[in-house]
């Protein structure tokens, strides 16, 4: 089988290894193997390592308002003693509202609090607690609703002929528009002669005219027009039926009150449709409510989403469906493993104490260009083979308690100068074995980067990068850690250790383009994790691609783009790391990015079976916890999640993709080389109004791509994905120890006839759904919004799939 390369939820010697032609989830988690991740100081003073809750979880309060008492924790070291000074980030889960602070510091006590205002969703809300590289702490908290506000009825008009019948169902809510459970809806008629209503709300067509049903509950109402004639009527009443081709993409106008569609099957063709939604809206912790409904739908005519042509995915492993319930999979596809929560720290902490230095920063920058030249850290312009560099390798203080270290230079490329910490353990790489490894990235890494993200700076004026082999990154993964950390950047390096002014800068930076390594360990030195030259050779040339982008980001927005903000957001720059994991899969693989790779491209062999696992399956694995539940996940949730790293690496590739072949690597250079951070530089590179489009755009190429031949062959341009055929690979995948998934595992909901569904949507949070017409019916298909129409965030289209 073709197995997944060292997650991180399982140690690394516990790696899987290849037996077949299909490939392995490693657990259930899918906690991901960090390429730039986690940090425990390894600098002097106390080091985090356990957090635990003090006060506040499990608490009740109303929607919208202050849990009555603070959140707090304590934080402690290894041998359980309290310490102080610890940065405590609280990060709100989707729709779960904000943290005041959002980050705070360990007191004296190791105490650190923040006030939870929940948000307006109803249920149970989460917030994670977290330090640099411990496990996190989850509060929860139940969201009780507010009182009455008003009462929605569904459907919102109704057609019948005498003696049909159609229920009525009323929904009482809060001002949010959450739904109050336990009252009694009560149900009458205003025109008894024409139509006649139980207490369930079932309504039945007497005579021909036009019947008005209240629903009723707590001094609220609703009234549902219901439109009867002698024969004929059809579900849609006035509204236009359209009868869709297969893969047309039809986006209904809205109404006054809502949008509705009429679509009707072709004749002798049970037609299958979906119905995707997406919120635009910036903020992931308040949600929007959408009411659907539809009269006259069934349930789809696929049961499961395979590729029905798959000849790849076995009979026996072909789950029946994934439309579970959507809430069960939060936990999981949302959890922040110690590995994220420490890179989240790291970009945090350089928000904090180097963007006071940027201008100082671009000054000396500026000072140097113009022959006012100042010592550096590090004298590499003509380093040759043995010379000695002392380098800081704390991976937690930017400018502070330096931890420095002997390196000797091992080996010299063209690009890039290659360190080895002298501390290293036995059994690492010889002279030559570095000396390959600086021809890989001066021929490899070093162009396809620069290609796809422009070029980095010279601030060291040796114009190289140096790749700092250390046991400092192997001290950061922990004894029987289930993942191991590769390697890290700290943009603190390319802060000058003193201002133009004479004045203290970044003390501790190395004033170099570089990055930091796991260093080989055979015999398991540091923390007893074993660690082979070839394991760490594997792992490593992805983590260069990835950690490269980054200097390549950090760099350019510091000392190139001057008027940019010099910290792009964490979600939008690992992206970008994880598009160059994958630009360095297509290179060792000499594919390109349009061939829509299927099951037999990654797997049909020994030797592509073992390229995806090195390089390619990990960004599957984090977009497989998107997939699984889109309605609590976002593209770009300031949580470092593993759902939001595969989210937004699979949105950068199909708008990459949508680009053309000759716009793709424009369209990344001009995310990094961009004045603006986060959705607002989405937004520009993409013409402002879209990035929404394109999100909408995206949320149908993920239901509709490659759902058949012929579905894909119909799809205009822009709801295709032209890189990977999705519903072909992960159909092969496999939980260790399980069977294939034998699906294409993204979560759908069901939408039948007369059965009302309210979906929550947080910022760039999506909902997927599926129904099918029989031949020559039609259906009629509402979105709402309290009987309203939805927000102006929400982006929705309609496609015919079958």
């Amino acid at each position: 089988m073709l197995s997944f390369r060292a997650l991180s939820d399982r140690p690394a010697s516990a790696r899987t290894t290849r037996l077949g032609s299909l490939f392995t989830l490693t657990s259930s988690a899918l906690l991901l193997l960090s390429a730039c991740s986690g940090d425990k100081s390894t600098g002097p003073g106390p080091v985090a390592a356990a957090i635990r809750a003090q006060a506040g979880n499990a608490q009740t309060g109303a929607v919208g308002a202050a849990l009555t008492v603070p959140l707090a924790v304590v934080v402690t070291d290894k041998d359980g003693k309290t310490i102080s000074g610890a940065r405590v980030d609280w990060d709100v889960g989707a729709g779960s509202g904000t943290a005041s602070p959002a980050r705070s510091t360990a007191d004296s006590r190791g105490v650190a609090t923040t006030v939870w205002t929940l948000g307006t969703t109803s249920g149970t809300a989460r917030l994670t607690a977290q330090v640099n590289g411990v496990t996190p702490v989850v509060f929860t908290a139940t969201v009780i609703v507010g009182p009455a506000a008003l009462l929605v009825a569904s459907p919102e008009v109704a057609y019948l002929n005498i003696s049909d019948t159609v229920r009525v169902r009323g929904s009482l809510r809060d001002q949010y528009g959450n739904t109050i459970v336990g009252q009694s809806i009560n149900y009458s008629t205003l025109d008894p002669t024409l139509a006649s209503v139980t207490s369930t709300g079932l309504v039945t067509a007497v005579a021909v005219g036009t019947a008005r049903v209240v629903a009723e509950a707590s001094g609220k109402a609703d009234t549902v027009p219901v439109t009867i004639t002698a024969s004929g009527a059809s579900v849609c009443g006035p509204v236009t039926a359209r009868v869709l081709a297969l893969g047309e993409v039809y986006i209904p106008p809205a109404g006054a009150s809502s949008v509705a569609a009429c679509l009707t099957s072709p004749a002798a063709i049970n037609g299958e449709y979906a119905l995707t939604l997406v919120s635009t809206a910036t903020s992931f912790g308040t949600s929007s409510p959408v009411d659907l409904i539809a009269i006259g739908s069934t349930g789809p005519t696929i049961a499961a989403l395979t590729a029905d042509a798959n000849p790849f995915a076995p009979a026996s492993a072909l789950a029946p469906s994934v439309s579970t319930s959507l809430d069960a999979l939060d936990a999981a596809s949302t959890a922040l493993s110690p590995v994220r929560a420490a890179e989240l720290a790291r970009r945090e902490t350089e928000r904090r104490e180097l963007t006071p230095l940027v201008n100082d920063a671009r000054d000396w920058m500026a000072s140097r260009t113009t022959g006012v030249r100042t010592a550096f850290a590090v004298t590499a312009a003509d380093a040759k083979v043995g010379d000695v560099l002392r380098l800081n390798v704390n991976a937690n203080v930017a400018c502070s308690s330096a931890d420095v270290k002997s390196g000797r230079v091992a080996a010299v490329g063209a690009k890039s100068i290659i360190v080895s910490d002298t501390e290293n353990p036995t059994g690492g790489y010889t002279d030559t074995e570095y000396a390959a490894i600086a021809a890989t990235f001066d021929t490899l890494v070093f162009p396809m980067d620069t290609t796809a993200f422009g070029a980095p700076t010279n601030i060291s004026g040796y114009g190289k990068i140096i790749l700092l082999y250390t046991r400092a990154v192997n001290a950061l993964t922990p004894a029987n850690a289930g993942y191991t950390i590769g390697g890290f950047f700290f943009a603190r390096d390319l802060y000058p250790k003193t201002a133009k002014n004479g004045l203290a800068a970044c003390a501790s930076s190395n004033e170099a383009e570089m990055f930091y390594l796991l260093a080989p360990d055979p015999n398991g030195v540091v923390n007893a994790n074993k660690r082979t030259k070839d394991e760490v050779t594997l792992l490593n040339l992805t983590t260069i691609a990835h950690e490269f982008q980054h200097l390549i980001n950090a760099s350019r927005r510091l000392y190139v783009n001057t008027g940019a903000r010099p910290n792009e957001e964490t979600w939008l720059d690992e992206g970008l790391s994880h598009v160059a994991e994958e630009l360095l899969y297509f290179r060792i693989t000499n594919v390109t990015s349009r061939q829509n790779l299927t099951l037999t491209d990654v797997a049909g062999n020994a030797t592509r079976s073992d390229q995806f696992r090195n390089y390619a399956s990990q960004n599957f694995s984090r977009f497989y916890s998107y997939l699984i539940a889109p309605e609590v996940n976002s593209p770009y949730a300031p949580n470092d999640s593993l759902a939001t790293r595969g989210a937004i690496w699979n949105f950068l590739r199909y708008a990459a993709g949508r680009q053309g072949v000759s716009g793709e690597a424009s369209f990344l250079r001009s995310l990094v080389n961009s004045n603006t951070t986060g959705v607002a530089n989405l937004q520009n590179v993409l013409s402002g109004s879209q990035f929404a489009d394109y999100l909408r755009d995206w949320s149908v190429s993920l239901i509709a791509d490659d759902f058949s031949v012929a579905t894909t062959a119909a799809l205009p341009a822009s709801y295709i994905m032209p890189s990977w055929n999705f519903r072909s690979i992960y159909p092969g995948l496999r939980f260790s120890g399980g069977s294939a998934l034998g699906v294409y595992p993204i979560a759908t909901r069901s939408l039948l006839s007369g059965s009302p569904q309210r979906v929550l949507l947080a910022g760039g949070t999506s909902s997927f759904v599926r129904f099918g017409i029989p031949a020559g019916r039609s259906a009629a298909i509402t979105l709402s919004s309290n009987g309203a129409l939805p927000p102006s965030t929400l982006r929705y289209a309609l496609v015919r799939l079958r």
